[in-house]
């Protein structure tokens, strides 16, 4: 979600530039340029210094906030959108309010305090101007619910902004991911199906119609969505990733590999995922370890599945202390997918550790969250004899 974020501290940019004179506007256009060129410490300079010369300029505090939010200070940009709100009815002031809440907002979001960041999504909502922005902020409450786990509250987000919005490929995209999640097929394929009329060329919608297509249990089909990656004519090396993405699912491991190392080798850092993987699949766990941390390093975790492989991986070579760190890495992201499988592994690795009393702990915690998962039954009689030992 982060690169919707920036995506929209840009559009904010070119939003507020206004002509002026004097020089607070001087330094404000400055202060612009330097943001647009993602040097925004010098951009605070001049943001400050137009304050200085007119602290009494909505605009000059928001593209402060952006500045401070682009560097990871939440708090300070906090402070700055803040001072942006003014409490007048007039259009260009509601207007200005509504960008502040949502950056607000975003910030907390972005710390993972989600009942904060929902609160302020919610006020910019309340403020009817802007409707082209109202569909960014649904899509961050939306997943804000989702962080939370409230996935019936962030579905029905979605509903609300496809009624709104009939053609926002990226609401599509979100709630048929949802409803992947809650294992609602068809109506995820049929959304996939939308995004993918919308925005053909966007080849991560393919890869999500394949997981459902796989859950429908349609191989046909599958392979013919693959088909229509692999055979792109003059891809560009962009497209080059697809390719060998789709070599990967298509089970062509050998011609995979060789694609998806020169891809990696290009900047495409998602294709070390991939790489880990068939390297698992072969027990080189050395080296699965070795492309799931750059894969990590690379691209930043967009979920948890590169924390669990890792994690079995380090598992597979008695490295216990450091499997332990990788699924607990991986817990603190919201992941719908892995969350149960890390909090199970955590529980394997506590026992192999030795350390029993933890992993018993663990493994009520575990049965009363999924007490349809009979594998743990085993871990908890297992780990019955053992706590009594220690005890």
């Amino acid at each position: 979600m982060r690169k919707r974020f920036f995506a929209a501290v840009a559009l904010g940019i070119t939003m507020l530039s206004l002509c002026g004179c004097g020089k607070a506007e001087e330094y404000y256009e400055s202060g612009l340029v330097a943001a647009k060129e993602a040097d925004y410490e010098t951009a605070l300079l001049y943001f400050s210094k137009a304050l200085d010369e007119n602290p009494n300029k909505a605009e000059y505090y928001l593209e402060q906030g952006y500045a401070y939010a682009a560097l990871g200070r939440y708090e300070e940009a906090r402070t700055a959108f803040e001072a942006a709100v003014v409490e007048q009815n007039l259009e260009l002031t509601r207007k200005n309010n509504k960008r502040a809440w949502r950056a607000i907002g975003i910030t907390y979001y972005e710390e993972g305090r989600y009942a904060e960041a929902k609160s302020y999504f919610e006020k910019a909502l309340g403020e009817e101007l802007l409707p082209e922005l109202s569909a960014d902020v649904r899509m961050y409450l939306a997943d804000a619910l989702e962080c939370e786990g409230d996935y019936a509250a962030a579905i029905a987000m979605y509903d609300t902004l496809l009624a709104e919005q009939k053609d926002y490929a990226a609401g599509y995209r979100a709630r048929a991911y949802m409803s992947y999640v809650l294992g609602d097929y068809e109506k995820s394929l049929a959304d996939y199906d939308e995004a993918i009329k919308l925005t053909p060329e966007d080849f991560d919608l393919y890869f999500g119609k394949y997981n459902v297509l796989e859950k429908l249990g349609k191989a046909s089909e599958q392979a013919e969505l693959l088909s229509v990656i692999t055979t792109i004519e003059n891809p560009s090396a962009e497209d080059s990733y697809y390719i060998a993405k789709a070599q990967y699912f298509s089970g062509a491991y050998e011609s995979a590999l060789v694609s998806l190392t020169e891809v990696a080798e290009n900047g495409y850092d998602d294709a070390h995922y991939y790489i880990g993987e068939i390297y698992h699949s072969r027990s080189a766990y050395g080296e699965a370890v070795y492309h799931y941390k750059q894969y990590i390093a690379g691209s930043g975790a967009k979920d948890a599945a590169a924390y669990n492989q890792m994690g079995i991986c380090l598992m597979k070579q008695t490295q216990y202390a450091d499997a332990l760190e990788a699924v607990r890495a991986g817990q603190k992201l919201p992941d719908p997918l892995h969350g149960k499988q890390l909090f199970f592994n955590e529980v394997v690795i506590l026992e192999k550790m030795g350390e029993y009393n933890t992993a018993y702990e663990k493994a009520l915690e575990y049965r009363s969250l999924y007490p349809e998962d009979t594998r743990i039954r085993r871990e908890l009689d297992f780990l019955a004899t053992r706590v009594r030992e220690d005890a």
